[in-house]
């Protein structure tokens, strides 16, 4: 693989069609890129097993599974669930966006895809995703790295503590109905709705974190850890909707067409919080930890509406 002095980071182009997966190769490798290539979402998925890149230019129309579902499987892994994923398609505009978005894509580009644009998106991402590293631009609250070193430390410290896991519901959506600096708002909202639960239930040495795009996380003693997460959850929904048009507000939500031609509705949106008390017992690693908790969390964003998911049992209790 050509790597360049000056290196922007590691690119997987998942792409059937051999001369357009060389063409993209060549042209990223030509700008500073490592480069590697999955021709199907087999090679792809054990592409990643091996490698975490910086990002992932994805296919849609792949031979065996397609790339929204690979994109599926992609977010669902606590090993690449951060890694930024680019669709692309010729598939029409609207429906293309809707499926991105259902899939858990960050962003996407229609083909032909023009070598400058997507090598700009490309930059773009990967720069959002150094930056915020340690610390998210959006919120300034510590971000991956940092949260993960928070919940190793607790961890190794091996007092009683709990973790809470945030999620906008449908945040995607939100983002195609009202666009990128709307949807920044809300996030820098949310920040600030879980910041003040924190201070409002005084809760010793807690830890609030920022995962990037609609995730947070904050660890707090195990006993304040409900209390913080209903009055998030109560104060989203009070406010949600005043990030909303008039026509939406009125009406509770907003729709999108799919790319069928169907109108699908949304909202109003939903905060969804897994509350996890780590007690007497502890997980062995952070993923273990990571893993419970977007185990609980995927069960409260399947509960209709805003829903505080508790683990009364405690993680690790015999």
């Amino acid at each position: 693989m050509k790597r360049t002095a000056a290196h922007k980071g590691t690119v997987l182009i998942v792409e059937d069609s051999q001369t357009l997966r060389q063409m993209t190769q060549m042209t990223l490798e030509e700008r500073g890129y490592t480069v590697l290539t999955a021709n199907d979402g087999v090679g792809a998925l054990q592409a990643l097993a091996e490698t975490i890149p910086d990002i992932i230019v994805l296919d849609i129309n792949l031979p065996d599974i397609d790339g929204f579902e690979v994109c599926k499987r992609v977010k669902a892994d606590p090993r690449t669930r951060y890694v930024p994923v680019i669709m692309a398609t010729g598939l029409g505009r609207s429906g293309f966006e809707v499926m991105s978005i259902e899939s858990g894509a960050d962003d996407f580009i229609a083909k032909p895809i023009d070598p400058l644009v997507l090598d700009a998106r490309i930059e773009m991402v990967v720069r959002r995703m150094r930056r915020e590293r340690f610390a998210n631009a959006l919120t300034g609250l510590p971000s991956n790295a940092l949260t993960e070193e928070r919940l190793g430390f607790l961890l190794a410290r091996r007092k009683p503590f709990a973790v809470i896991f945030f999620d906008i519901d449908d945040f995607r959506a939100f983002n195609v109905r009202y666009g990128h600096a709307r949807g920044d708002l809300l996030i820098r909202h949310v920040a600030e709705v879980v910041l003040e639960a924190v201070n409002f239930a005084e809760c010793g040495d807690a830890f609030v974190g920022h995962l990037g795009g609609d995730d947070f996380v904050v660890t707090c003693d195990p006993e304040k850890a409900e209390e913080v997460a209903r009055n998030a959850v109560a104060a989203f929904d009070s406010s949600v909707l005043d990030f909303y048009e008039d026509e939406d507000r009125e009406s509770g939500g907003f729709v999108i067409t799919d790319r069928t031609g169907e109108k699908k509705r949304f909202g109003p949106l939903a905060l969804s919080a897994a509350v996890v008390p780590v007690v007497e017992r502890f997980p062995t690693s952070v993923i273990e930890l990571m893993d419970e908790g977007h185990d609980l969390l995927e069960y409260a964003k399947q509960q209709p509406g805003s829903f505080v998911a508790v683990e009364r049992r405690g993680i690790g209790r015999g």
